[in-house]
């Protein structure tokens, strides 16, 4: 018999699937330092060559709700083996393109397998891990987004310089091995999974994918990530106005993408123990409070203190984000779970997109209107805060088991 504290779940099997999710952000991220090369390499314009960055987005905005429906069909792990070796052999093919929009086909084609990556991911977090550690593992997932997000510009840098552009795309085949071996060999097929045999207190209920807490859950992420974008896109325009370097806006850039990856593991941890609703409320109010600090000080906001605004607001997102998403796929019936995913991913474009229709009419180029976007953002998570409050507010736990019956009736 399985004892309710006991480990399920070894944390090298929920790191091994999560870190299928990094070759989602990596591939987002890595191409953009190489898109000068390619252009070179292809006679095209660096405008024309930014189109490998576009039908990336939009595939992903696209693809994620149609893959979630596939994976409702094929389970989480069939459907994450088989995008892991869709995605590898559509990178492999990219690093021998012999025309741009040859390799504007094979993107597109990586990309649709990318798309299927974090369902899959998630319909299997939630297959292998149990209520009890469900947070901790979707913790890590955000931190292994994060990371992969950060490290992009660097790796793409590292290989286009030592390499050439080819090798972007090589430097996912090491990674789409060792996922694949962690799915072949450490997560055992839908039903013989242990979590799988045990009583799951927060297991899907048999209702509608498009329910109250599920409602909650993308509106929160998608305006929380509105806010996201719009420092990401928003600070580098005004530090370059104030004559900061790229390298310098760079680094300045990853305070945002530490705070996440610091506390996405705390923040799963404390939903876990606390309930969902509690480390939502909790993040979002402290990011609530690094918006408004910069808000308050106009456009003429000085730049070290945008970049504290990043770093806390970060810290607060990485809070908030596990229990976002874990609420949202515990919500789901269990025969939706991959329709959860995709649509709550999309959550993230949903946002991001509106976010950068906003900045356009807003920011100028010298960094004014910033305190406009920042008061628009720091509404959008009062917003978002008010509606997390609706989050389940207690922890996903067994019921108590029956009291014995009386003495009188064992000795009748």
């Amino acid at each position: 018999m399985t004892d309710e504290g006991d480990e399920v779940v070894p944390a090298i099997t929920i790191a091994g699937i999560a870190l299928a999710s990094v070759l989602v952000p990596l591939n987002s991220t890595m191409i953009a330092v190489a898109l000068p090369q390619i252009a070179r390499a292809f006679d095209i314009s660096k405008g024309g060559a930014s189109v490998l960055i576009t039908v990336y987005l939009v595939a992903m905005l696209v693809g994620q709700p149609l893959a979630g429906r596939v994976c409702d069909a094929l389970g989480g792990r069939r459907l994450a083996i088989i995008a892991v070796s869709g995605f590898g052999a559509f990178s492999a093919a990219a690093m021998f393109a012999g025309s741009f929009w040859l390799l504007v086909l094979l993107r597109a084609l990586q990309a649709a397998f990318a798309a299927a990556l974090v369902p899959g991911v998630q319909a299997m977090l939630k297959e292998v891990v149990p209520g009890r550690e469900r947070g901790r593992a979707f913790g890590v997932q955000g931190s292994v987004l994060g990371v992969g997000a950060g490290l992009g510009p660097v790796i793409g840098g590292l290989a286009t310089a030592a390499f050439g552009w080819r090798s972007i795309f090589a430097v996912n085949l090491p990674v789409v091995v060792m996922v694949l071996y962690v799915l072949l060999r450490r997560v055992p097929p839908p039903g013989e999974s242990p979590v799988h045999l045990l009583a799951d207190p927060a297991a899907g209920s048999p209702g509608r994918l498009l329910n109250g807490v599920f409602g909650v859950a993308f509106s929160t992420q998608a305006l929380s990530t509105f806010a996201q974008y719009a420092l990401l896109l928003t600070v580098p325009i005004v530090l370059d106005s104030r004559g900061w370097s790229a390298a310098s806006i760079g680094v300045g850039l990853s305070l945002l993408t530490l705070g996440m990856v610091v506390m996405g593991p705390y923040g799963g941890r404390l939903g876990d123990a606390r309930g969902r609703r509690t480390p939502v409320v909790l993040g979002l109010a402290v990011s609530l409070v690094a918006v408004l600090g910069s808000a308050i000080l106009g456009d003429d906001v000085p730049s070290g203190l945008l970049l504290i605004t990043l770093l806390v607001f970060g810290l607060g997102l990485g809070v908030a984000s596990p229990s976002v998403m874990t609420a949202g796929i515990e919500a789901a019936p269990d025969s939706r779970v991959g329709s959860a995913s995709g649509l709550l991913s999309a959550s993230r474009y949903v946002g991001s997109i509106a976010s950068t229709l906003v900045l356009a009419g807003v920011v100028q180029d010298d960094g004014g209107g910033v305190a406009a976007l920042l008061v628009v953002c720091a509404g959008l998570l009062g917003v978002s805060l008010a509606v997390a409050r609706r989050l389940p507010g207690r922890p996903h736990s067994a019921s108590p088991p029956e009291p014995p019956p009386p003495v009188e009736s064992l000795t009748a």
